[in-house]
Order: structure tokens, then C-alpha cells, then sequence
């Protein structure tokens, strides 16, 4: 399977595994995809995927994602549509596959964790905790690819690799 697939499989599963099948809002769908990484990893010696997920405004963000899911719409995986929240359009993604072949139970364990992490909270919400949470969002700049798995580390953690780092760079 190839990273592009993988990461269009992940994106999917978190929207099948969301209420009634449906992800309300592009930041709570980044979001879910970030967390489900951190979590795979924290239970797994591997990476849930591949694809790059960098720095945006308002927190982490899948990479390229419209290129993604005009080919999850195309292929007829998922469906989006604008609905209301008070005044506001919100992009909400609809799960309808009828064929569709689960990930292995491991990704599944982390998607699902990541979505009940996710669905009670806003978007906004979501992009507090990670603009306060997130050291990788923090140290980048717009559009950077995030090195997600620092923030995984508690403080004593990074401050011991950062000095291990400088000790190893003062040798060359």
C-alpha cells in the first residue's frame, strides 16, 4: 500500500468511526489524524503513516489534503457537504462506502481512541490544546512538516535529547 493510499485509509476510518459516520469540520478532521498518529505511536514500535502532517494556523494539518480527499470523493469513499453552525458554514464529511476493507486492528485502536478524543471538543478547542500542547507546532513555521512525535516527550525527555543533540553537534 502506498503512503498516499494509507494516509486516504486513516483519513476515511476516522470519519466512518465518528458519530453516525460524519466528521463536522476540516479542523476536527486534522485534528483526529494528528492525535491517531501520537497514539499509534505510543502503543507501537511504527508510524500509523508516512504522510506529512505540517504546521497550520490553527494546529496540525494533513498535508496536501485536498488533492486526498478529491480523490476519496472521486472514488466514492467520502462525501462533503457545508452545513450550518449558527451563521457559519461548517464542511462536513459524510463516510459512504459500501466496500469497504478494515486496517488492521492496531490502526484501528488508534483512530478510534483519536475520534473519542476529539468529537466532544470544538475545533477551537482542539487548536488551544495543541497551539499550548504541541512543542513540534510550536518550534515550525506555516506550511513546515512537524515532527509530531516530540510532542510525545515530556519535558525532562526533550530537554535531555536537546542536550545530547548539542553535546553530539559541538564534536563535528
Amino acid at each position: 500500500m502506498t503512503t498516499r493510499d494509507k494516509a486516504k485509509q486513516v483519513i476515511a476510518e476516522i470519519v466512518r468511526q465518528s458519530t453516525a459516520e460524519r466528521m463536522r469540520g476540516k479542523t476536527k478532521l486534522f485534528k483526529a489524524f494528528y492525535f491517531a498518529h501520537l497514539y499509534y505511536a505510543k502503543a507501537n514500535v511504527d508510524y500509523l503513516t508516512d504522510w506529512p502532517i505540517v504546521r497550520m494556523p490553527n494546529g496540525p494539518g494533513i498535508d496536501k489534503f485536498q488533492p486526498l480527499l478529491n480523490e476519496l470523493i472521486h472514488e466514492g469513499i467520502l462525501k462533503v457537504s457545508d452545513e450550518l453552525e449558527g451563521p457559519y458554514p461548517i464542511r462536513v464529511f459524510v463516510f459512504q462506502a459500501s466496500d469497504w476493507e478494515p486496517l488492521p486492528e492496531e490502526d484501528l485502536a488508534a483512530i478510534r481512541e483519536a475520534v473519542i478524543f476529539v468529537q466532544n471538543r470544538s475545533g477551537g478547542n482542539l487548536s488551544d490544546l495543541t497551539h499550548d500542547s504541541s512543542r513540534s507546532w510550536l518550534a515550525a513555521r506555516d506550511g513546515e512538516e512537524l515532527s509530531i512525535y516530540l510532542d510525545l516527550l515530556t519535558d525532562q525527555e526533550y530537554e535531555d535529547s536537546k542536550r545530547r543533540h548539542d553535546e553530539l553537534e559541538a564534536c563535528y
